[in-house]
């Protein structure tokens, strides 16, 4: 299984930060050390989840701003995320449980029709007062002699209703995407250049509008920022770009040059 970094870095930008209360998404934060919850988290979460639960694919994290004892686990297989409790007498149980396994969405175009790696980002993000959408992620990579890269990309879609029926709110989203292409090739560059590969870095921003009526859903608007760090540039050589796109057209996302 591939390592997909965390898009923790794209969802900080959305603490709400204005005197009245806005839409913003709920963030769930990583729990750094579950095992200081419980020893056996992994097959007690896997059991309330599902037969087929995969313990070594699960995630633990804790909603922001949650009660004593509240837990959300992010799941691959099943592709699900599970509300949970831990009880005072160490036992766990199951709140609520959305499985998007049998999701099927549209093939990504960005992906260029390669199969990709599923899985759930820890957040939910508001559609409407009381709505709330998941972001389910696609992740490609590709390798290179002494580099790599990684892209995913997001559907966005509701938690309530039927997940095999379920159409996304938005689809195919550029999410984040990371690279890293090699740039010394010898012991003496690899001895005196300050940065021997050429590096990009980029991640989604979403701002939230309120609804312009009473049910309505709110209004998103979608950013991207991507930074440069050049080979053989020291550090403050790297630059970073932001620039607005909408869900109907993403094609101008720099996307770190896209899946090759």
């Amino acid at each position: 299984m591939p390592f997909i970094r965390p898009a923790i870095a794209a969802l900080s930008f959305l603490a709400a930060t204005a005197a009245i209360a806005a839409p913003t998404a709920q963030v769930f934060d990583r729990v750094a050390k579950p095992e200081s919850v419980d020893a056996q988290w992994r097959p007690a979460l896997c059991a309330l989840l599902s037969t087929s639960c995969n313990a070594g694919e699960l995630g633990l994290y804790r909603p922001r701003g949650s009660a004593e004892g509240e837990y959300v686990v992010l799941s691959v297989k099943p592709l699900a995320m599970a509300r949970v409790q831990r009880n005072a007498d160490g036992s766990w149980r199951l709140q609520r449980l959305h499985d998007f396994s049998a999701y099927q969405g549209t093939p990504s175009k960005l992906g260029g029709g390669r199969e990709a790696q599923r899985s759930l980002a820890p957040a939910l993000y508001p559609l409407a007062d009381g709505r709330w959408a998941v972001a389910v992620q696609s992740a490609f990579s590709d390798m290179y002699s002494g580099g790599g890269a990684s892209f995913v990309v997001a559907d966005f879609v509701p938690i309530d209703g039927d997940p095999a029926g379920a159409r996304a709110a938005y689809e195919d989203i550029p999410f984040w995407c990371s690279q890293m292409i090699r740039a010394c090739f010898s012991e003496k560059e690899y001895k005196t250049s300050p940065h021997c590969h050429d590096e990009t870095a980029g991640s989604l921003r979403i701002a939230y509008a309120d609804a312009a009526r009473p049910g309505a859903a709110y209004g998103w608007s979608f950013s991207w920022t991507e930074s440069e760090w050049p080979a053989n540039k020291p550090r403050s050589a790297r630059r970073a770009s932001t620039m607005r796109f909408t869900a109907a057209d993403t094609s101008a996302v720099p996307f770190c040059g896209g899946p090759q």
